[in-house]
């Protein structure tokens, strides 16, 4: 490792966010498929994606496997069409969920950015909805699933890392290799036992209480564990 690098000040380093459930107090995804299926009437379409999710969701379900079946659902979507849908999910979250922000992830992500931090959100999420959450915590890097597109239309299979599990801690090897940045001296965040891999790939890992299974790990391994509120 090139000296100068491992003697980078810690304050210029990075912080990794989870998004859902971590920094916010609503699934996104889900959300934002119910929203859409109500702005554009598409009660076929809605059934047809429950009864994929009750027949695929249960106790030992796979969160990888879950998030490759939601972006099925994409399929013939106009990108466009999603953009300013996830902008107006968005807007009706900020109405609707004045506890939308979790208070003491969000007081952790100021106080990075105010020692001179840069915020990184690292989600299975995808940017249309993920960008007016950025927006408004003045996030610029967003590590998230990208969507394949053709003719200017969503084909419901998505390009690589996939960013659940294993897939955060691989974004952000390759995010850190494009940056020159060090994980010993990065920060990161999650609430879910798919997140535990992301929190071991860096050197300052905090678990926010309340998701599966991450809080007893935590424990084990010594880690800082914080209350979302």
């Amino acid at each position: 490792m090139n000296a100068a690098l491992k003697n980078k000040p810690d304050g210029v380093g990075y912080a990794f966010f989870d998004v859902d459930d971590t920094l916010i107090s609503v699934k996104s995804m889900l959300s934002f498929q119910d929203f859409w299926y109500e702005r554009f009437n598409e009660h076929q379409a809605r059934e047809l994606y429950y009864k994929d999710l009750r027949q695929h969701m249960h106790e030992s379900a796979s969160w990888e496997v879950l998030n490759r079946l939601y972006y099925q659902h994409f399929a013939g979507r106009r990108v466009a069409d999603v953009e300013q849908c996830g902008e107006a999910w968005f807007a009706h979250m900020e109405e609707k969920h004045p506890d939308l922000f979790h208070k003491v992830p969000l007081a952790e992500l100021k106080r990075h950015q105010d020692e001179g931090r840069e915020v990184v959100f690292v989600s299975g999420s995808f940017p249309a909805i993920l960008k007016p959450v950025a927006r408004v915590t003045k996030v610029r890097h967003i590590l998230s699933t990208l969507m394949e597109v053709e003719n200017e239309c969503y084909t419901g299979r998505i390009l690589t890392p996939q960013t659940i599990g294993a897939g955060k801690a691989e974004a952000i090897r390759i995010f850190l290799a494009s940056v020159n940045g060090v994980a010993e001296h990065c920060y990161a965040y999650g609430d879910d036992i798919s997140d535990l891999p992301m929190l071991q790939s860096v050197g300052k890992p905090t678990v926010v209480r309340g998701g599966r299974g991450l809080e007893q790990r935590a424990q084990e391994l010594g880690w800082r564990i914080i209350s979302p509120v």
